[in-house]
């Protein structure tokens, strides 16, 4: 099949990019030409990104790049239909188009899920009543930092989604709620976005109480509640912190003023090559996320190594962390929960260790890349 990817960015950025370039890396290595439609380079490892596409050419005009590519399936993956100019637009007649819902930024006018004063979760449908909580209001860059966000260009997105061929999401919690947003039950399909990792041996748990965070430095990932939970842990520990965001310097802050020292260690970024060697000196992985992950790709990355997971008990978390069996669960931002289960299993290596074990053996059995790929290869084709 002639692929076309449709991502606004080209290049390593988050968790979206690297199944973008996993996933066509993979479709190629089966015979498929994947070629992608982008409209901003992220400038990080831009010739690795691009080795599974024939070509990487600009999203606008979009016709434009239909018409060069000719291809047989559309697989669309972070992307505002309207900018395209809605579904008609977007996608010529007789071509069949497929989206991956990576994130909340489809029925959520904040894209995070989680109320803007209190960072609790949102579990209402998207509509109206979004402008009583305040989700009108979002981020802009410059000065004034606030942007307004339409409610109704919000439900006109939407309605324009629910024309495509058929939407996959990464979690249960993802498919209820396109549900929840008027979405039909045999329109959306669940697809865990696999992680693309060779099969290795479990590297021996450290005896150093070492816990490690990977990911984006931005409020919806909990990095802040993580901080809050180390006053409360009866174990020594060391925290190393891998990724950057816009909450860097707020978080450094907050490890100043508690006197965390040395404890914590901030990585900064670091490239997917880099991070097997961060897993492997680990003790424990965290996933202390505010927003509901719509999946939490990091979880099944640290499982590849043999890693258990903490987490909150949020979004698509559940789809791979088993309580007690791959990991540990918490309730929502109870940051003590967060530091007793840490505790548990810094205080006890030997049930760190099996947790380990039975979380790598998990991977292989349910999250498989190949297995992945032939469900992928079958949405695509339509069969």
């Amino acid at each position: 099949m002639r692929i076309l990817f449709v991502n606004e960015k080209c290049g390593y950025f988050g968790g979206i990019e690297q199944n973008v370039a996993d996933t066509a890396a993979g479709l190629r290595g089966r015979g498929h030409q994947c070629f992608l439609a982008f409209q901003e380079e992220t400038g990080r490892q831009m010739p690795e990104f691009q080795q599974g596409f024939e070509q990487c050419l600009p999203m606008v005009p979009f016709a434009e790049s239909v018409k060069s590519v000719r291809p047989d399936v559309i697989y669309m993956h972070k992307v505002n239909l309207l900018a395209l100019g809605g579904a008609p637009a977007a996608v010529p007649a007789g071509i069949r188009t497929i989206r991956m819902i990576h994130d909340h930024d489809l029925c959520c006018p904040r894209r995070h899920k989680y109320y803007a004063w209190n960072g609790h979760i949102c579990r209402v449908q998207a509509g109206w009543r979004c402008y009583l909580d305040l989700a009108f209001l979002g981020r802009a860059p410059g000065p004034q930092k606030v942007a307004l966000v339409s409610i109704g260009d919000k439900l006109r997105e939407m309605r324009e989604n629910r024309r495509l061929s058929l939407l996959l999401v990464a979690s249960a919690a993802m498919r209820a709620e396109l549900i929840q947003n008027g979405f039909a039950e045999d329109g959306v399909d669940t697809l865990p976005p696999v992680v693309r990792m060779p099969l290795r041996e479990m590297a021996p748990i450290p005896r150093e109480n070492r816990i490690l965070y990977v990911g984006q430095l931005i409020r919806g990932k909990g990095v802040d509640l993580l901080l809050r939970a180390l006053p409360y842990l009866r174990s020594d520990y060391e925290l190393t912190i891998v990724g950057t965001g816009n909450a860097r310097a707020k978080l450094e802050r907050i490890c100043r003023d508690r006197g965390f020292g040395k404890r914590v260690r901030f990585a900064g970024w670091v490239n997917p090559d880099g991070l097997g060697e961060y897993y492997r000196g680990a003790k424990i992985v965290v996933v202390p996320s505010r927003w509901p992950e719509p999946f939490g790709m990091i979880g099944l990355e640290a499982m590849h190594y043999g890693r258990p997971v903490v987490a909150f008990n949020v979004g698509g978390i559940p789809d791979w962390l088993e309580h007690g069996v791959t990991g540990l669960l918490v309730p929502e931002q109870d940051v003590r929960a967060m530091a007793a289960a840490l505790d548990q299993l810094l205080t006890d290596p030997d049930r760190c260790a099996q947790l380990g074990r039975q979380a790598q053996a998990r991977v292989r059995e349910r999250f498989n890349f190949e297995n992945y790929l032939d469900r992928l290869e079958g949405f695509l084709s339509g069969l």
